[in-house]
């Protein structure tokens, strides 16, 4: 989700616009969308990607067969065996270099070289077949795919068992205390905390870890946010009833992605750090409406800086209104 990953940054960067992002992915190639953490799309410090990759591959085991599967049209495509996907990623290694092409034109050239009993496996528009790929820049409502290592410049690959560390390390830095379960469903593997230094705590009764001497927690500051979908702060917890109160489950469960994606797939007014309603937004022409639906009382002024901050990200007007 190219918006929120886009808002995302503006919610953390003061000053930042829409074209800086845009120019720091295609242009200056100091920022890269790939598939990372739980195999899903996220944007990185291109100098960072080889660190995602090489703890992708620490934890990625011996490659399994691909089960039959049907895709959103209902058409079952057949199992792929390790040696058919390992000459799948192999052809798509040998068809992409340092110039982005679309996913029709490599699915055509993979085809021509490894055969076509896969070929509408290849089409769906999935990326099984992608090994340490990124995206290049679109071209209209297509994206386009090209090779890590040739895309970013001065590329030098990192140990697998360093690249989890540090991993884990800004991991916990970021989101402890926390569990094993926790990291599991962010990162999307099991992986043994002992891998750093970590010290055990106690929250409300549960057993949690913190990186050791990281035991000063800052005092809590009143604030009012503006999260978009699928934002860090509320993918990192997955146990999240402190994070969405009673009230805030209920609108959740009432939204539409709410009701199939749960707490990730909508939007948060989030106040002194916890879920306090829901918002959605809508760009126009020349402003940007957004439409806040909230469980609690908060600062007026501070979510209508929230909301200037985005539509100066956008450099539209911001048209703010509270249900």
């Amino acid at each position: 989700m190219q918006a929120s990953a886009e808002l995302q940054l503006a919610a953390r960067v003061d000053g930042l616009t829409q074209q800086d992002v845009r120019d720091a992915l295609w242009r200056e190639r100091t920022l890269v969308k790939a598939w990372t953490l739980r195999g899903t799309l996220h944007l990185h410090p291109a100098d960072e990607l080889p660190l995602w990759f090489a703890a992708k591959r620490a934890v990625g085991g011996t490659p399994q067969e691909l089960p039959a599967w049907p895709d959103p049209h209902g058409v079952v495509h057949p199992p792929v065996s390790v040696d058919e996907l390992a000459e799948l990623q192999q052809a798509t290694r040998d068809v992409l270099g340092g110039e982005p092409v679309l996913r029709e034109q490599l699915a055509d050239e993979v085809v021509r070289r490894a055969g076509k009993r896969h070929e509408g496996r290849l089409r769906s528009g999935f990326a099984f077949f992608l090994d340490e790929v990124c995206q290049g820049p679109p071209q209209g409502n297509k994206i386009t795919l090209v090779r890590a290592d040739k895309w970013i410049g001065g590329w030098r690959d990192v140990d697998e068992q360093d690249a989890l560390r540090e991993v884990v390390r800004r991991f916990l830095y970021a989101y402890g205390p926390s569990r094993p379960a926790e990291f599991r469903g962010w990162f999307g593997a099991d992986v043994d905390f002992g891998l750093v230094d970590v010290e055990e705590t106690d929250v409300e009764r549960h057993r949690a870890f913190v990186l050791a001497g990281d035991t000063d927690f800052p005092e809590a500051e009143k604030s009012v946010h503006l999260l978009p979908e699928y934002d860090v702060y509320v993918m990192g917890f997955r146990e999240r009833d402190q994070l969405v109160p009673e009230r805030v489950r209920e609108q959740v469960a009432a939204h539409g992605r709410g009701r199939y994606e749960g707490p990730a797939g909508v939007r948060f007014l989030l106040v002194d750090g916890v879920a306090a309603g829901l918002w959605e937004r809508k760009k126009r022409a020349r402003s940007l409406e957004l439409t806040v639906a909230a469980t609690r009382r908060f600062s007026r002024t501070a979510l209508m800086r929230e909301a200037e901050r985005y539509a100066a990200f956008i450099g539209v007007e911001p048209v703010l209104t509270v249900e």
